[in-house]
């Protein structure tokens, strides 16, 4: 019987965290898409900011033949970066993987993804940018903007990445724990993460993806607000560059 426990007991291997807003219609899907792609123990953690979310009567369905389902009110900040706080906070694993629900991600990519953190590095960051990637929206601001942000710290800051802004990351769990988080605006708190990570030696690595346009459903994201919320961690950024801490 102490075996079993022992068992039942394990750590998972994989923290999935998924901020939410009103994904009502998309976030079975999701939840499709990480059953079939994510092969090794992990715990999924949603997190909504306000109890009138069309996602949680999905969920609560889900949770009953979803063990490993755990979801959690915002507790840090409203928005996708205090959401995405929220959810490091409360994962077990060793690794922590940031996706969103609106089905833009390549969660095919997770098993590769799990292959370089932790053994070839602390970060990696699956880039639209990068040769080989792609972003399949019309050509906006919303694609140009994140594009040139990411070239200049790549090449300003020495940022190991072209997609600094994408949320859809893998990152080592040790690491987060490092970094004390500020962000509450926006997404904001992906790149804050990186060039803090950056800063202190932490190594990044990147693979292209392919991020699609959600299908169902309307975008919370505002351009505005996230470049004023981007200004500080891009300043962070480039004040940095060349005081990086070496780490072994």
């Amino acid at each position: 019987m102490k075996k079993l426990k022992t068992l039942k007991n394990k750590p998972k291997e994989l923290s999935i965290v998924i901020p939410v807003y009103n994904e009502h219609a998309n976030i079975l899907k999701t939840l499709d898409e990480i059953n079939r792609y994510v092969k090794v123990s992990h715990e999924i953690i949603v997190v909504y900011d306000f109890d009138e979310d069309t996602t949680l009567p999905v969920l609560e369905q889900s949770k009953k033949t979803k063990k490993n389902l755990l979801v959690v009110k915002n507790d840090v900040a409203r928005g996708p970066s205090g959401a995405i706080r929220t959810g490091i906070n409360h994962a077990k694993s060793t690794r922590v993987l940031v996706t969103m629900a609106d089905l833009c991600d390549d969660l095919s990519q997770v098993g590769q993804l799990l292959k370089i953190v932790p053994y070839e590095a602390d970060i990696v960051c699956p880039s639209r940018y990068m040769k080989g990637g792609q972003q399949q929206l019309k050509a906006s601001l919303k694609v140009w903007i994140p594009r040139a942000a990411g070239v200049l710290l790549k090449v300003l800051a020495g940022i190991s990445t072209y997609d600094s802004t994408n949320s859809y990351k893998l990152y080592s769990k040790k690491m987060l724990d490092s970094l004390n988080l500020k962000s509450t605006i926006s997404f904001s708190v992906t790149l804050e993460i990186v060039v803090k990570a950056h800063a202190l030696g932490y190594k990044i690595v990147e693979i292209p993806t392919v991020w699609r346009d959600r299908q169902h459903g309307k975008t919370n994201f505002k351009l505005g607000q996230a470049l004023v919320a981007y200004l500080p961690w891009f300043s962070y950024a480039l004040l940095h560059r060349f005081s990086v801490k070496p780490r072994s």
